[in-house]
């Protein structure tokens, strides 16, 4: 792979979560920054990582993903409604690709694909780390 491309376990701080796993509970996009508010699933090389309680698939964590000093942003395929977990919160899907090439990247899942020029994504943790863990 070209050093101006990569996938996002190769990005900083995206080395050992799952997105394709992981559940987008909503999308913000505002002049000069796109957040994600997701149930982030942590790989068990994660140092936040905890074992999944019994009955449960994986160790989730709260957290946002946020791409700041967004300059140029496009997003097609908007449109497919959420779907509404068994808690009663809204669900958008996973993250099905995150990569970059340069200072673009893209992202891509059920909720549409979004390329952007912006700077290195960073994830953001919330106060508690952790909402629970979801059955599989």
């Amino acid at each position: 792979m070209n050093p101006e491309e990569a996938d996002y376990p190769q990005l900083g701080g995206f080395e050992h979560v799952h997105l394709e796993d992981s559940f987008v509970l909503g999308i913000e996009a505002t002049p000069a920054r796109l957040t994600l508010d997701v149930e982030l699933v942590l790989t068990p090389q994660h140092p936040a990582y905890r074992s999944p309680a019994p009955g449960e698939q994986n160790c989730y964590a709260r957290a946002t993903i946020e791409f700041r000093n967004v300059w140029n942003l496009n997003w097609t395929g908007q449109g497919t409604p959420p779907a509404t977990d068994v808690s009663g919160e809204k669900d958008y899907g996973g993250i099905d690709a995150l990569s970059r090439s340069g200072a673009v990247f893209h992202l891509e899942g059920d909720w549409g694909a979004i390329d952007m020029t912006c700077d290195a994504p960073e994830i953001r943790f919330g106060p508690d780390g952790f909402t629970r863990n979801r059955a599989g």
